[in-house]
């Protein structure tokens, strides 16, 4: 019976918005979502497809790909090049062009490297005082080997250059002065991220290990950290982490730094130093649990009235973001005072952060009603996905289409919906709902839990797949207790997550579900989550 019924809740649709009616909207993400529809439905004539184009907030993804489909054959109007257009010049009138227009074109390596050898020769003789950076590029391009031609000359930069170009390289062991240039590319991190995560380039790592950049900050700081740590070198780890905490502009990053110069050292005065963060993360609340210290305070707002707004309107909450975006703090104030409403929590949770710049702790519990069926811990979980997912707004739409609260991309929302509820009709307007969303949430960790039990691989699949989890809980040192750097797991493990927004987001979602049990009646400890963050 109750399969029936929840399939006839799900029978009409939402919103139906004509092509004409979402024109007059603004710009935005739910605007893009709904023209997609009626574009992928064939709602949009061929010849009118130049000016939905306009319409688009963010031509990316799947809105290109089946733009693209629908308007094969159409040719895009391209504006003419200016006649002082650097772009005008060709393979074979840039030799003629300006010292401007030739820098402007020559630093392509697609471009550069098209030209003749004898061309190339020339035109880095030209700049080899003018520009040593695009000279030295140039003369390696003009080498048979480019790759060979920037390590015989110890021009590391030029060889991280060509690499992000297409020209690839086989590990070897640099020397020092072919390193520094390495560290100097804007894609330093980059690589030495794929490096780490990806276990390549052994030598290059080996040698990085002994190697201090001292002006080295932020994620480059960080990274060479972690690789030092992995060498065992936990002197030069520790000034690196150290860097990277002293130059990151944002207190996460700064504690995550800090407690990984706290793992290099075991000096206390580190981890004493992020117990008393302001920010509630999850290094700063194990450090507050090490040192002894109270839970911190949060706020859980609680409201007794209920407002008449349609928080499952999309284009509605796209119209609600972009008036609290330039808004004065007067403005801001009076609409927060609005929105403190049991159905707008997330409303009002996005008005206060933007009004104490995030320096307010709040954790709401929205729609507690649709709660109430769940244990204490899967409510705390489901609780602190939809929090990171969306700020509890209802109506959220994602760069990749995911909606609502608990932001579900259409194609698993159907699945749910056919696998549980045997609907192969579903609605996915429907996961605007909150009812809807929470439910949906609460199968979908019930799916993830067979395959994966704790709240933060749970994240992961929630967040970049579940096969993307298993895939990485298969390598060999990833969240084992018999890793060969098992004296820094499974912190260590966090940080090689491959995708770098899965390894942020689980990080966050350990942090809410923690604060989460907290408030919801429970004692959590998170020296024992950390420590049961094992694969089976």
């Amino acid at each position: 019976m109750r399969k029936i019924l929840y399939i006839l809740v799900f029978c009409t649709s939402l919103f139906a918005y004509t092509y004409e009616e979402l024109k007059a909207e603004p710009k935005s993400l739910a605007k893009d979502y709904f023209l997609y529809l009626l574009l992928k439905d064939g709602k949009i004539p061929k010849d009118e497809l130049k000016e939905f184009k306009k319409h688009i907030f963010r031509f990316a993804g799947v809105m290109k790909k089946e733009y693209e489909i629908k308007a094969k054959g159409i040719k895009e109007d391209k504006a003419p090049l200016s006649p002082d257009s650097c772009w005008r010049f060709t393979i074979n009138t840039i030799m003629s062009a300006s010292e401007k227009c030739q820098t402007l074109r020559l630093e392509n390596v697609k471009f550069a490297s098209k030209l003749s050898y004898e061309s190339l020769g020339e035109l880095s003789l030209k700049y080899k005082n003018i520009n040593p950076e695009l000279s030295s590029l140039l003369s390696s391009l003009a080498a048979k080997n480019p790759i060979l031609a920037c390590k015989n000359n110890n021009d590391g930069k030029t060889l991280l250059k060509l690499y992000y170009d297409g020209y690839k390289f086989e590990d070897f062991i640099p020397n020092n002065q072919l390193l520094s240039g390495m560290l100097n590319h804007s894609n330093a991190y980059k690589f030495l991220n794929s490096a780490l995560v990806d276990d390549k380039f052994p030598q290059i790592r080996a040698k990085l290990a002994k190697f201090d950049k001292a002006d080295a900050t932020q994620d480059l700081a960080f990274a060479l950290g972690l690789n030092a740590l992995m060498h065992n070198n936990k002197a030069l780890a520790e000034q690196y982490f150290l860097r990277a905490s002293k130059t990151y502009k944002y207190k996460r990053p700064r504690d995550n730094a800090l407690f990984f110069a706290y793992l290099a050292s075991d000096k206390l005065r580190h981890l004493d130093t992020l117990a008393q963060s302001s920010d509630l993360n999850m290094y700063s609340l194990l450090a507050k649990e090490l040192m002894n210290m109270d839970f911190p305070e949060v706020i859980v707002p609680n409201p007794e009235k209920e407002i008449n707004y349609p928080i499952s309107d999309p284009l509605k909450q796209a119209r609600f973001s972009l008036e609290i975006k330039d808004a004065s703090k007067e403005k801001l104030e009076s609409l927060k005072e609005y929105f403190y409403a049991k159905n707008t929590l997330g409303h009002y949770l996005v008005i206060n952060n933007k009004l104490t710049n995030y320096k307010e702790d709040i954790y709401p519990i929205p729609f507690p009603e649709y709660l109430d069926k769940y244990s204490i811990e899967k409510k705390a979980l489901i609780l602190a996905i939809a929090m990171q997912e969306s700020r509890f707004l209802p109506a959220s739409v994602s760069i990749s289409y995911a909606l609502g609260m608990t932001q579900f991309i259409p194609s698993t929302a159907r699945f749910v919906a056919k696998t549980n509820f045997n609907d192969n009709n579903f609605d996915v307007l429907k996961m605007f709902e909150p009812k809807i969303a929470y439910e949906f949430a609460g199968i979908y960790v019930d799916t993830l839990q067979k395959s994966v039990k704790h709240p933060a691989f749970i994240a992961y699949a929630y967040n970049g797949g579940l096969g993307f989890t298993q895939r990485m809980l298969k390598k060999d040192n990833m969240f084992s207790k018999t890793s060969k750097y098992k004296k820094y797991e499974p912190f260590l493990s966090m940080e090689l997550v491959p995708y770098q927004e899965s390894r942020l987001y689980a990080k966050k979602v350990l942090a809410n579900y923690y604060i989460y049990l907290k408030i919801l009646g429970k004692t959590p400890n998170m020296q024992e989550l950390i420590n049961t963050l094992y694969k089976n």
